[in-house]
């Protein structure tokens, strides 16, 4: 992703941060997602992208939150004008 890129959605459970990211085409929006664990190292705080099985529940339930966002996203977009079938 562009430095200058941000999130448009972000969420974060525990140690583990999930980001939603907008790229637009010719054919619309589509949306990448990144997860990343959280951790200390001595008085910084770095990212990291391998999990151990303490962050697994964090994980699952930020992938599942971000595949719902999506999708909400996805059928707001959906407009259906009034002489079309429904």
């Amino acid at each position: 992703m562009p430095e200058n890129n941000k999130p448009v959605y972000r969420l974060r459970y525990g140690n583990v941060v999930a980001s939603v990211w907008a790229n637009s085409t010719m054919e619309g929006y589509f949306f990448d997602s990144t997860f990343t664990r959280l951790y200390k190292h001595g008085e910084l705080w770095r990212e990291s992208t391998s999990f151990d099985d303490r962050d697994l529940p964090n994980l699952a339930k930020a992938a599942a939150d971000v595949h719902t966002w999506i999708h909400q996203q996805k059928a707001n977009a959906v407009t259906v004008s009034g002489d079309e079938a429904a």
